[in-house]
């Protein structure tokens, strides 16, 4: 009986699969505490290949909605009631939102703890380019946090919600000014 409960649950530092797929439609906050000082809170959408992020920073709001099916990226700023509208350069790779997830990825269990009331499990993501911690919430399985191996920046997800969004977030508002821009080409 002793062998079959050490067999069941993974050993700390064993090798693990992605603990985590993230739903193809959701919406989340994002908070970034960079280096210690400046907080940035974004609200994130997602419904497949269409993005929008939404930036507070004073009392002005920019919103960023990606449409990988129309090859278009929209920044759109609202007290000028402008929309800033440039082709995506689509390299193929699946955006990833800033979560390790790149190929390769090794996966290795830190332990479990305790992060504003959510049991999560702790991982550390071994990448070719950087690693990170991230911490998985046990009910839901989604990241609730993420932090590289030096902590100068903690980015937490908070009202996690799977499911799909509506359709109009990811159009730009038609009332809006609109310029087109054009951006040097490589991948983005």
């Amino acid at each position: 009986m002793v062998l079959f409960l050490f067999g069941a649950f993974p050993v700390w530092g064993e090798q693990a699969t992605e603990p985590y797929t993230l739903a193809n439609q959701f919406s989340v906050v994002q908070t970034a505490q960079v280096d210690g000082g400046m907080t940035v809170v974004q609200r994130l959408y997602r419904d497949g290949d269409k993005l929008r992020l939404e930036s507070q920073e004073g009392p002005e709001t920019q919103i960023i909605i990606l449409r990988k099916d129309q090859k278009k990226v929209y920044t759109i700023l609202p007290v000028q009631k402008l929309v800033l509208e440039s082709t995506y350069g689509d390299t193929g790779a699946p955006a990833n939102l800033g979560l390790p997830g790149e190929s390769g990825t090794s996966w290795v269990l830190q332990g479990k703890e305790t992060i504003r009331g959510h049991a999560c499990t702790k991982y550390l993501a071994k990448g070719n380019q950087k690693s990170v911690y991230v911490w998985v919430e046990e009910a839901g399985k989604f990241p609730l946090r993420v932090a590289p191996v030096d902590g100068r920046t903690v980015v937490d997800w908070d009202q996690y919600q799977a499911g799909p969004q509506p359709a109009g977030l990811f159009d730009p508002p038609a009332d809006y000014q609109k310029m087109t821009m054009s951006l040097p080409e490589g991948p983005r």
